[in-house]
């Protein structure tokens, strides 16, 4: 899957509609502030961003120290998706490495996520 913005868009919407991601609605509103630095070129769909440090934003995982949370989540292309979340020192969004299976392959295009497998606080 080519990653773009509304890639990073798309990755960052099915996060934070989802019921069994506790800071989804912070994350909705962390990446509503957010610049994209970087996007990688790879295939694995994972971006950098940027919010403002005086966004006014409470920490994205609550606790404000915590820098990253890493999911997986079952799909349709036969092994899992792994998202890991990442906040900077600020307890800000600042990323996602998005990539399939354990050996952080590719993407495939239209891949759709089911059950959250694994939340690793």
């Amino acid at each position: 899957m080519p990653n773009t913005e509304a890639t990073a868009a798309k990755w960052v919407t099915a996060l934070a509609s989802r019921f069994d991601v506790p800071f989804a609605a912070r994350l909705r509103e962390h990446f509503a502030q957010a610049r994209l630095t970087r996007l990688c070129e790879c295939g694995c769909n994972s971006f950098v961003c940027a919010v403002p440090p005086g966004a006014g934003l409470s920490p994205l995982f609550g606790d404000g120290g915590r820098t990253s949370c890493e999911l997986a989540f079952s799909s349709d292309a036969g092994d899992p998706v792994c998202i890991i979340v990442h906040a900077d020192a600020h307890g800000h969004f600042c990323g996602l490495d998005v990539f399939l299976g354990l050996f952080r392959e590719a993407v495939p295009d239209g891949v759709t996520l089911g059950d959250l497998l694994s939340p690793m606080p």
